[in-house]
């Protein structure tokens, strides 16, 4: 691509920063569900655990970025709630189950090429402050809920069709002007600006060798030290991400159980061994994506289903809960499900945003102030989602929920500001598309298996009362008590995970 004068180039950059920024603010919708499911299911007379199945929202593996992805994006998120909307207006009854579900995935598909569109520009963009550059769009998308159960709950209490067709106009308007400033820049080097292929090539040569390393070129350690002191570290200028091609080796020669000759550890790994190959063979690899299954299913199983708890313990409390709720009722409920949302949102935004912040200065303090590797901020999230979920167990009325939002909101958002810092520099930026698509796919395990336990569970509970809902915390208890497990699972494989990046750090380049 031709290079821009170097002032046209940086508005043009802050113009890409922002875009991307507003991609991610309008794809992150996924997480309203919970403002919209008890009228959804209401409407098609479902039960917990068919509307369980609808939040389990489609993920995808994104290998592309930038313009075409975005605009894929916004066709299927268009398609998505435009669906929706028809679909609750009864055109396709009765097949509404069926039609839900398929739109309800076209929306999880779209808002992962959103996402994937925003963070990938921005990891490109601005490789020497990737914390932050990512942590904004990640917090953008977590924002995304927030704005729209806040327009919700001003303008379309009663309106739930037209709800969700404004969601698919102002998502398709977004995406379709921002996606025309969204450009990869060339990275700027010591000699000037390097193409997109110098850069892939030169990430590829410290991209360190997984799996048995047959097959590729070993490289001996005098030929390794004249690399990096021609410069072929790329990503960052500052001490602490000098060393991110040792780390990143030791990381994934972490995964072997054979010793290894010092001429024998370290390969160049060609850009195509990424994604299955990757995670079917390295250790370190499949232990990060265990530990975001572990942790993100239970947030998503409260992020998806805070209004069936709000509705089961706010009904018991009246006088006859089997009795249909007044429209008063109807219009508190929808105020409580739209504040907890909202609050999931807001404590998600910050959360990704800061850890971004946090574990950039705090990758830069090695040796100085901080010296915490990255993996200590996802170790941080992981506590903040298990103690949501011990709260959750414990809840007796709708104001306890309040502290479960902040911290799930905050450990949920934590997880997926840092994570994707974490999988680009240990894995390599050439194929940080791949890469991330696969750890997205742990989130779709985990809030499919744990989104599936509370709607049996919810089901089963509601059988006592020979209707369709559940009332009470007998309802979802046993939920966050499994909930509870997981996360603890999590955080005790994050704390293995945070000893082998110790050791790496800690280990002398010479006795690799």
């Amino acid at each position: 691509m031709a290079l821009l004068p170097k002032n046209t180039s940086v508005v043009a950059r802050a113009a890409s920063f922002v875009a991307a920024c507003a991609v991610a603010l309008v794809s992150g919708t996924p997480y309203l569900y919970s403002t919209y499911a008890n009228q959804l299911t209401s409407k098609l007379a479902l039960t917990a655990l068919q509307s369980n199945v609808h939040c389990l929202v489609g993920w995808s593996i994104v290998v592309g970025l930038g313009r075409s992805v975005g605009l894929l994006a916004a066709t299927l998120l268009m398609m998505g709630y435009s669906g929706l909307s028809l679909t609750y207006s009864g055109m396709f009854s009765p097949f509404g189950f069926f039609t839900a579900f398929f739109f309800l995935i076209v929306v999880g598909m779209g808002s992962q090429a959103g996402y994937m569109t925003s963070v990938s520009t921005n990891a490109h963009n601005f490789q020497s402050s990737r914390g932050l550059a990512m942590g904004v769009p990640i917090g953008c998308f977590g924002l995304s809920a927030l704005l729209f159960a806040q327009i919700s709950n001003h303008y379309y209490k009663d309106d739930t069709q037209s709800f969700l067709i404004l969601v698919a106009k102002v998502i398709g308007s977004t995406i379709l002007v921002s996606v025309m400033f969204l450009t990869i820049f060339p990275e700027q080097g010591p000699e000037g600006p390097k193409s997109m292929e110098s850069v892939d090539e030169e990430a590829t040569a410290v991209n360190i060798g997984v799996g048995d390393g047959a097959g590729h070129d070993s490289l001996d350690h005098s030929s390794l030290t004249a690399r990096e002191d021609h410069g072929a570290i790329i990503a960052n200028e500052d001490d602490g991400d000098r060393r991110l091609p040792q780390e990143r080796e030791r990381l994934l020669q972490d995964g072997h159980t054979e010793p290894r000759s010092p001429t024998s550890t370290t390969t160049i790994v060609p850009g195509s061994y990424s994604g299955f190959k990757l995670f079917s063979t390295n250790s370190t690899a499949q232990m990060l994506m265990l530990s975001i299954l572990l942790l993100s299913g239970p947030g998503l199983m409260y992020v998806s289903n805070a209004g069936s708890i709000i509705r089961s313990i706010y009904r018991d409390h009246l006088e006859d809960p089997t009795l249909p709720p007044t429209p008063e009722d109807l219009v508190r409920l929808q105020q409580l499900q739209n504040f907890h949302v909202s609050l999931i949102s807001l404590c998600s935004c910050f959360g990704r945003i800061t850890v971004g912040v946090m574990s950039d200065f705090g990758k830069r303090g090695l040796d100085k102030w901080w010296g915490v590797n990255r993996i200590g901020f996802l170790l941080y999230a992981g506590v903040c989602v298990w103690l949501g979920q011990v709260l959750g167990a414990r809840v007796q009325e709708v104001d306890d929920l309040t502290k479960v939002s902040l911290l799930v909101g905050l450990g949920y958002g934590n997880i997926f500001g840092v994570a994707p810092t974490i999988v680009g520099e240990w894995f390599g930026l050439p194929n940080f598309g791949t890469n991330w698509g696969w750890i997205s796919i742990a989130p779709a395990i985990g809030g499919q298996v744990f989104n599936l336990i509370f709607g049996s569970l919810y089901d089963h509970n509601a059988q006592g009362e020979h209707t369709l809902e559940c009332f009470g915390t007998e309802c979802f208890r046993k939920s966050f008590l499994l909930g509870t497990c997981s996360s603890f699972l999590g955080v005790a494989v994050l704390i293995h995970l945070y000893n082998v990046a110790r050791r790496a750090h800690a280990k002398p380049i010479g006795d690799r």
